[in-house]
C-alpha cells in the first residue's frame, strides 16, 4: 500500500491523515457521536477520544485511513478508506462518516467514489465491499448512487453500539468501476 495518497476531487482533497489532523478529526467525530453509535461498527465507549483517533491514525497502514479536507477551506469533512475485507483475501472494503457541517452536500458520495477509482486505477483491485445496517437510509443512498451491486441481507448479523440491537446487515459489492457516477478526479504525488 502506498504511503502517501493525494486524490483530488471538485471540492475535496483525499488523503492519509497525520496527527496533526487528530483533534479535528475528533471534534467533528464528536459533534457526530450520537449518529455514528448507531450506524457504525466501530463506535464503542472510548473510540470518540483523541486517544483513539490518534492511535487509528497511527494504525496498520495496511487499513488505508483517509480523510477529505474542503479544497477551499481546509477543514476536515470526511472520513473514508479502502480496507481489507476481513475474511475475504483480496477485496477491499469501504466506508464513510460525515462532519456534521458537511452532511447532505453529497460530500460521502464524491469522496468514495473517488477512492473507488483510485483502489480499481492505482491499487488494481478487482472488487470493493461496501454495506449499512437495516435503517441507515442514508447510506443506502450513497451505496445505491454510487452503482454497487447488493449481494445480500445477513440478519441480526451485527450489535448496534449504541444499544446492542441487532441490526441487519445490507452488504453489496462493486466489481466494475465503469458503473460509478462521472467524477472528475486525479492522484498523483503529494
Amino acid at each position: 500500500m502506498e504511503k502517501e495518497i493525494k486524490i483530488i476531487t471538485p471540492r475535496l482533497i483525499i488523503r492519509r491523515p497525520t496527527l496533526d489532523d487528530a483533534a479535528a478529526i475528533t471534534a467533528a467525530k464528536q459533534e457526530v457521536w450520537d449518529d455514528l453509535r448507531l450506524w457504525m461498527s466501530w463506535t464503542h465507549e472510548g473510540e470518540e477520544t483523541l486517544e483513539a483517533t490518534r492511535r487509528f491514525i497511527e494504525s496498520d497502514p495496511e487499513r488505508c485511513m483517509l480523510i477529505g479536507v474542503c479544497r477551499e477551506t481546509g477543514q476536515f469533512v470526511i472520513s473514508t478508506g479502502i480496507h481489507p475485507h476481513d475474511g475475504h483475501e483480496g477485496q477491499r472494503e469501504t466506508g464513510y462518516w460525515v462532519a456534521k457541517n458537511f452532511l447532505g452536500k453529497g460530500y460521502a458520495t464524491e469522496a468514495c467514489n473517488a477512492v473507488i477509482r483510485y483502489g480499481f486505477n492505482v491499487l488494481s483491485l478487482g472488487s470493493v465491499y461496501i454495506c449499512h445496517y437495516e435503517g441507515n437510509e442514508a447510506s443506502r443512498r450513497v451505496i445505491e448512487k454510487l452503482g454497487f451491486t447488493k449481494t445480500g441481507v445477513r440478519e441480526k448479523a451485527q450489535a448496534r453500539c449504541l444499544d446492542g440491537t441487532l441490526l441487519d446487515v445490507h452488504d453489496y459489492v462493486m466489481t466494475d468501476p465503469a458503473v460509478l457516477p462521472e467524477l472528475q478526479v486525479q492522484w498523483g504525488p503529494p
